[in-house]
């Protein structure tokens, strides 16, 4: 369900901590997001910092990714790292509970992280964690954008074979998404096009990509 911020604050004043702290958690996490989605990253870090004192495990790792996102958005790829070790060693503790879909996105996340500082060899084996654990956990989206970053990586080292099998992967996850998850498979699919010395066909298909969104 989508709140906007002046509703999430007022059930956040309803709520008691003490009382219902997952409660009270769950909307905490929801106003950071909000924030860091509008950029007020110093406000939603405040907001993801209460969160996590909820015992809740599968809430805790919730917070812990959004609030590593939160830091890669606005560049600050070392907390976002701690964060998501903090993560991986909250799940360490907790092997009981299942948290495979939070331990995707770490690795997704990660894998980013390592791209961003052109360590591709890490972040390629980070993206291929990622594609495991989405798997596990049946998570289309998960699934589709750990194969279209695995791809990214073989077309930027020409290894087009390999490549073309994580995009046809990616596009058959998805595309049971709609239209907006299918563009980046698209220009990814345009780029390995190019390499492969094909360069009218990637055009042609790119044309019919925008074509299709006009």
């Amino acid at each position: 369900m989508d709140m906007d911020l002046d509703t999430i604050e007022k059930m956040l004043q309803s709520v008691d901590r003490q009382k219902d702290p997952v409660r009270w958690a769950t909307l905490a996490n929801m106003k950071g997001i909000i924030l860091s989605n509008k950029g007020q990253f110093k406000e939603a870090e405040s907001a993801f910092i209460g969160a996590l004192n909820v015992e809740d495990v599968p809430l805790k790792s919730k917070v812990l990714i959004n609030f590593a996102k939160t830091n890669f958005f606005k560049k600050n790829t070392s907390k976002s790292l701690e964060l998501i070790n903090r993560l991986f060693d909250l799940a360490k503790a907790n092997k009981k509970v299942n948290l495979n879909l939070f331990l995707g996105y770490g690795h997704l996340l990660r894998g980013h992280i390592l791209y961003f500082n052109k360590d591709e060899k890490q972040a390629l084996s980070e993206f291929k964690k990622a594609e495991f654990f989405f798997e596990g956990t049946a998570d289309v989206r998960g699934v589709g954008i750990s194969c279209m970053e695995i791809a990214r990586i073989h077309i930027k080292s020409r290894n087009l074979t390999i490549a073309w099998n994580f995009l046809r992967k990616a596009e058959n996850f998805l595309s049971r998404l709609g239209d907006e998850e299918k563009l980046g498979v698209a220009i990814c699919k345009g780029i390995a096009l190019y390499y492969a010395g094909k360069e009218e066909v990637a055009m042609a298909m790119l044309r019919e990509v925008y074509k299709e969104r006009e």
